[in-house]
């Protein structure tokens, strides 16, 4: 009964939420979660884990706790995104990872909005198949996916069929689109922000084996709600076939998330416990 009770209730404020504008929604979120998450115990992750920068960690908690708000309701309006609010920068690398013909590994972070960062790609053409957390309650999680579907966009739930997926789609020179900054146990320790952090390495292991291109790339909301997208120089196989996957995903880490993060520290998911050893 708990599990229908919860389906119930996220359809309907899914529904409800639909009335509005992806502004409107956006906001509702933000509101939500800077006045009542300060009262839940990710403030406390939250604050512990922005201390790592040395900057004002009471004002990008409330910002971020704001943020990550903004990013889970917008979720449910994606749809009404106007496509004329994103500013895309380094369009060039767009345009050389369009000429390239082999498999791609698309990565970013959970900063921005990440799923418009997915979305701008298929809006661009771009076959991308991904691996998604399975929520709790498979009913609600069925309903998600169920909106999710688009054409080009496949989506697998993690686990060992997804390694399966993954593997089967750049054998066949498709492309993957991965958030790549999660926390693994099982995987490397590495440095981030100068301490010690357990990564995950399936995508490093993937790329070296499959020699793909790395395409990292990452959005962030501007002031005015409107976003910019960002490419990174993607990677060909031979600037990283010497490196182990230990080194690539340390060369990420270094190279492209603390930067990322360092410039826009209030928009990163800061609500895992990533330094957990």
């Amino acid at each position: 009964m708990k599990l229908y009770f919860e389906y119930i209730a996220y359809v309907l404020t899914r529904n409800i939420l639909k009335l509005f504008s992806f502004n409107i929604t956006s906001s509702i979120g933000g509101f939500l979660l800077r006045n009542l998450g300060k009262y839940s115990k990710y403030k406390n992750i939250i604050s512990s884990n922005v201390s790592l920068l040395k900057l004002n960690t009471s004002r990008i908690t409330n910002e971020n706790l704001d943020q990550t708000g903004r990013v889970f309701f917008e979720f449910f309006n994606l749809n009404k995104f106007n496509w004329k609010n994103i500013i895309v920068k380094n369009k060039d690398y767009l345009n050389l990872i369009q000429s390239f013909k082999g498999s791609k590994i698309f990565i970013s972070a959970h900063i921005g909005n990440w799923e418009i960062t997915r979305n701008y790609l298929l809006n661009e053409g771009f076959t991308l198949h991904s691996i998604y957390r399975q929520a709790n309650n498979q009913l609600i999680d069925r309903y998600i996916q169920k909106n999710r579907q688009r054409k080009n966009a496949f989506f697998y739930k993690k686990g060992s069929d997804s390694a399966k997926n993954m593997i089967k789609v750049l054998k066949n020179g498709g492309d993957l689109a991965l958030l790549v900054d999660q926390r693994d146990s099982s995987g490397p320790l590495i440095n981030f922000f100068d301490k010690k952090v357990y990564a995950s390495e399936g995508f490093a292991n993937l790329a070296l084996k499959y020699q793909t291109m790395i395409c990292p790339l990452y959005s962030i909301r501007n002031k005015d709600g409107s976003f910019k997208l960002i490419f990174e120089k993607p990677l060909e196989f031979n600037e990283y076939q010497n490196l182990t996957p230990k080194d690539l995903v340390q060369k990420v880490y270094l190279e492209y998330f603390e930067s990322w993060i360092s410039k826009n520290p209030e928009q990163w998911l800061w609500s895992h416990e990533r330094w957990k050893i």
